[in-house]
């Protein structure tokens, strides 16, 4: 028995040798590759020391040591992570490297390390990887940026992950800050894998993670769980069956056309058999003060929802609420729908009012959920703003808690969102959330929570904390809808 289990621990070790000497990561974009396995990629001295740690992805951005002469180098320790060797340092020397990019741009950073009990110590703030183009006192805000660790007790093997746009990369260091020789980390470095592009695709980005995870027998971070775009949206596709989603005009999805939930808006009026314009009755919701909703400003009309936000006067029973000066309104389906693809040409108001497309019910104490495919502002006040696409989930309430469950993020576009109109679409599915522009995938998310049926909600609200109090000089603004589409998939 004992016979056996050591000859298992013996397979299992060399399947994982042979398994990390041919796996290897997404080469596109990998401009820094250091790997604590690869014994061919170190030199050693008669200690064990290494004296040089090669970069592995092919551009020759190799680290040298930042002090040579240094009574203790860093030391590769053979099998000591799951078989697999590691650099260990004890705080005094590191790696420096040259600059990588001096232009801006965007960078997608990995590195395993991990600290043992006897390695604990050394100064409170430790660096793992730093990148500083700029030589200020304060380096803790771009174009510089680092993965530093507060701790100096024990760590179990972690996997770290960063992903920024719009900086350069390097002067880089590994296991230290780039300047002064403080701050050197303590502990164990197992590979390091830096990008200069942003991972474009969830696959994508999840294949490195793999690629780590089961290297190094290390757990993926959560914020593996969700992708965001960076940048552009490069090609996109263009329109050859409009009884498709945009993102999947090839109907991979095999889809289905949902009529009740679809609208293209080409009457005269709402169609109430499809739709309901909050009309302060019952329980809905009067919209966010100061702005109320009124019925009249939804309307249908040159082939367009027309949501309006304007100043007016309001009756005093509403001032006596807080309500005053401004009105918008709300418009949602009579219907629930559930898993499936959402989609809607679409074009913001171009004022600090919002343009929102979202999926909510809240009509349940015990059960309020909300998905935002979008929340919008065409307010030019603030930089940067008019640009940012919002997209985010939300559990109010379930029949277990009351605890606020939030899952979101931006991409910032790189035209102003409230110019034209845009293509905005949403897969959600039981497994995953897709968020889409103009057909590109721009976020995708593991759902977690959003199990339940929802209404299609078209709405403006008044946003003064987030996007800043409305100009009145950009009143009355129109947040158009050119249609509502909804497909399910064909089991």
């Amino acid at each position: 028995m004992i016979r056996d289990c050591l000859l298992g621990v013996l397979l299992l070790a060399m399947a994982g040798s042979a398994w990390a000497a041919t796996a290897r990561p997404t080469a596109e974009g990998l401009v820094l590759w250091l790997d604590g396995a690869d014994a061919t990629k170190m030199t050693l001295n008669s200690q064990n020391r290494v004296l040089r740690w090669r970069d592995k992805s092919g551009k020759a951005n190799d680290p040298s040591l930042d002090d040579p002469a240094a009574q203790s180098l860093p030391l590769r320790v053979d099998n000591a992570l799951y078989g697999n060797a590691v650099v260990r340092f004890d705080g005094t020397s590191a790696f420096l490297g040259k600059a990588i990019r001096t232009a801006k741009g965007p960078v997608s950073v990995f590195v395993v390390y991990r600290r043992l009990p006897e390695q604990a110590g050394g100064d409170t703030w430790q660096r793992v990887f730093s990148s500083r183009p700029v030589l200020a006192d304060n380096d803790n805000v771009p174009p510089n940026f680092a993965i530093s660790l507060e701790q100096i007790t024990a760590l179990e093997p972690t996997l770290s992950f960063l992903e920024l746009s719009d900086v350069p990369i390097g002067p880089y260091a590994v296991a230290r800050n780039v300047v002064g020789t403080t701050e050197i980390f303590r502990g164990d470095i197992a590979e390091v894998l830096i990008y200069d592009r942003p991972l474009v695709t969830q696959q994508e980005r999840q294949g490195v993670f793999e690629y780590l995870a089961n290297k190094w027998s290390v757990s993926i971070p959560k914020q593996a769980d969700t992708w965001t775009r960076v940048g552009p949206l490069g090609s996109v596709p263009q329109r050859t069956h409009p009884d498709l989603p945009l993102s999947d005009q090839a109907n991979a999805g095999r889809w289905v056309l949902d009529p009740q939930l679809s609208d293209d808006f080409n009457g005269s009026r709402l169609d109430e058999d499809r739709w309901h314009v909050n009309n302060a009755i019952g329980n809905e919701s009067l919209g966010r003060k100061p702005a109320l909703f009124m019925r009249e400003n939804a309307t249908v009309g040159n082939g367009n929802l027309n949501i309006v936000f304007r100043k007016q006067t309001l009756p005093e029973k509403y001032v006596r609420l807080g309500f005053k000066d401004y009105s918008s309104a709300m418009v949602r389906t009579n219907e629930r729908g559930f898993y499936g693809y959402y989609e809607s040409r679409a074009k913001p108001m171009a004022s600090a009012g919002s343009s929102a497309f979202w999926l909510a019910w809240t009509g349940l104490e015990d059960n309020a959920t909300e998905i935002d495919i979008f929340e919008i502002t065409g307010n030019t006040k603030r930089p940067g703003i008019d640009r940012t696409y919002n997209m985010n989930g939300h559990i109010w309430a379930t029949p277990q808690s009351k605890e606020h469950v939030a899952n979101g993020s931006t991409w910032v576009a790189p035209w102003r969102l409230a110019s034209t109109f845009h293509v905005y679409g949403f897969d959600w599915q039981p497994d995953t959330l897709r968020w889409y522009v103009d057909g590109v995938l721009v976020r995708e998310s593991k759902n977690t929570h959003w199990h339940f049926p929802m209404q299609i909600v078209f709405d403006s609200e008044a946003f003064w904390e987030w996007f800043g109090v409305v100009d009145d000089a950009d009143l009355p603004s129109t947040f158009r809808v050119d249609y509502i589409k909804v497909w399910h998939r064909n089991p």
